[in-house]
């Protein structure tokens, strides 16, 4: 029984690191792996242990309380019942989180699902400079360099890869890995801002490269002459920013918003804000339910009756008009508690954790990322990754350890 135990145990991680090195791929192949780990999970059994982590670990407590929240919201929403099923079943991510940071149990195999999500945005800027270079066929009109999934998506993942690549070029002890993370770091940011059109990956890896300054804030004032470089960077920004085609392709919408917000993404986002707040001004403690968002909206929406949204790309306004307060204030409440716990991580997954926190909280300003099933799944299962407490090397290689 024991080396049962310890084979599941092996063969649950080994499907753990596959699934963050799919989590980049397409829905299809996430899902596949996704319920070939749940059955290793479960076979696994030892519900008592894993229990007994989940239990110790507030990030995996509040994930708990919001998705049962949200299935609370079930008995109160206007929509059917298989169709709020449906729309709950959206937010099983936060299942995932506590799962994820019970089954990593050694160092060994958190190490591998640390660098599969790096391994596999390297091959994903790979894929895209080659479809640009045609040496792979293109994707469709305003995808055409973005391989295997949407340009949203890859863009949020992209510029997280590019913070995780820095921070190894900035704490590498020798001269040649330095430099080889910063070409890859430099090689994926240009991906992300000249082929790449999805505004939120710039966003986002502007707020990175912020978190990024702030972290190493006092090395940089050791460093002479500080003052000037930074003067130098600033002007390497201003000068990518300027001739981006990807960025002032959407500068264009800007424009467009202030003439016809309907015929503009940022004015559509815009008007499907402003209805959420009317949404959740009606019903600001426990909201509509969850799925009533499309439901809601169309009676709430009277400036333009014809433009019908079933989310309004922002998390925050959309959790918050299914369950109100109470669930906006859980979901906040889980992105700031895993910020608090990462100090008691090493510091490559404390700075990991620190960045997705960033790289998430950002996102759903302007999409639903929690919702959505990349981003969401991404975000769950690797925080849980970067979370689990594990035992260190030296018992990992022992095959007769527990």
């Amino acid at each position: 029984m024991r080396s049962w135990h310890i084979s599941l145990s092996e063969v649950t991680q080994r499907l753990a690191v596959l699934l963050a090195f799919v989590l980049v791929f397409p829905t299809a192949l996430i899902n596949i792996v996704l319920l070939i780990f749940l059955i290793g999970y479960v076979l696994h059994g030892r519900a008592g242990y894993k229990w007994s982590l989940i239990h110790d670990d507030p990030v995996a407590l509040t994930s708990l309380s919001l998705f049962g929240i949200l299935t609370v919201s079930v008995v109160y929403t206007p929509v059917s019942f298989s169709e709020s099923i449906s729309h709950l079943n959206k937010y099983h991510e936060l299942l995932l989180l506590p799962m994820m940071l019970s089954a990593i149990e050694t160092a060994y195999w958190k190490r591998l699902a640390y660098q599969a999500f790096i391994w596999a945005i390297s091959i994903q800027v790979g894929m895209s400079y080659a479809m640009y270079f045609g040496w792979l066929p293109p994707g469709p009109p305003g995808q055409e360099w973005v391989p295997l999934t949407g340009r949203i998506a890859y863009g949020f993942f992209l510029a997280y890869g590019v913070y995780l690549m820095l921070h190894h070029a900035i704490r590498s002890q020798s001269l040649r890995p330095r430099i080889l993370w910063m070409s890859l770091a430099i090689i994926s940011a240009a991906d992300l801002l000249f082929l790449i059109s999805g505004r939120t990956g710039h966003v986002v890896l502007l707020s990175l490269l912020g978190l990024l300054l702030f972290q190493y804030w006092p090395r940089i004032r050791a460093i002479p002459r500080w003052p000037q470089i930074g003067i130098v960077l600033l002007a390497i920004v201003a000068i990518v920013v300027l001739t981006s085609p990807a960025i002032n392709s959407r500068m264009q919408d800007v424009q467009l918003a202030a003439i016809n917000p309907e015929a503009s993404s940022i004015g559509q986002r815009l008007i499907f804000w402003e209805t959420s707040l009317h949404i959740i001004a009606d019903q600001p403690f426990l909201g509509a339910g969850v799925g009533s968002f499309a439901h809601e909206y169309v009676s709430h929406n009277l400036k333009i009756p014809d433009l019908l949204a079933d989310n309004p790309h922002n998390e925050y306004l959309l959790i918050a008009a299914q369950v109100g307060v109470v669930g906006l204030l859980l979901f906040i409440g889980m992105l700031v508690v895993l910020f608090q716990q990462s100090r008691r991580l090493p510091e490559t997954y404390r700075y990991a954790v620190q960045g997705l926190v960033v790289a998430m909280a950002i996102g759903c300003m302007f999409n639903s990322f929690l919702r959505d099933h990349g981003e969401g799944h991404f975000f769950a299962i690797f925080a849980g990754i970067l979370l689990a407490s594990v035992r260190d090397d030296e018992q990992i290689r022992c095959p007769s350890t527990p």
